[in-house]
């Protein structure tokens, strides 16, 4: 696995586990968009049901399934007349979903360390999401030029 995917992964979880012991961050959003409720009071998971969540009527609505179908076909077709395709396509929205989801967890958990006014924890926060922002950005800049 290659130090982008590693990242992510640390990222992911790091996010989720913050969520889920009650530290506000944008993970929320994106737990509720694929139908897992939390609740606020003692950040229990509420319910889970990804088949009635938004992300599952986004992806396999009537209007959008066949748009994935046309595009899927019209992806199979350009294989075949170019012979290759780069990954870094299918790669980069997850990148940069990733990216801004770490953007606002940072700023959200800063802001939250600062209203405790504890100046020191503030400090320590701020260079542990530095340097795991800093460390993302480096393992982009090394997968994608390993690309080319």
């Amino acid at each position: 696995m290659s130090a982008l995917g590693k990242f992510t992964i640390v990222i992911l979880t790091t996010i989720l586990f913050l969520e889920l012991i009650g530290v506000p961050t944008g993970g929320g959003l994106v737990l509720n968009s694929f139908g897992v409720n939390i609740t606020q009071t003692n950040h229990n998971v509420e319910s889970a049901d990804i088949k009635d969540s938004d992300f599952y009527n986004d992806i396999f609505g009537v209007g959008v399934g066949i748009l994935l179908v046309v595009g899927a076909a019209g992806a199979v077709i350009i294989g075949f007349f170019a012979k290759s395709y780069d990954t870094s396509l299918v790669i980069l929205p997850l990148i940069v979903g990733v990216g801004g989801l770490l953007a606002s967890t940072s700023w959200t958990i800063i802001s939250y360390t600062n209203g405790l006014h504890a100046l020191w924890l503030t400090k320590i926060v701020t260079v542990v999401f530095i340097a795991l922002g800093i460390g993302f950005l480096w393992a982009c800049v090394d997968y994608f030029h390993t690309r080319t």
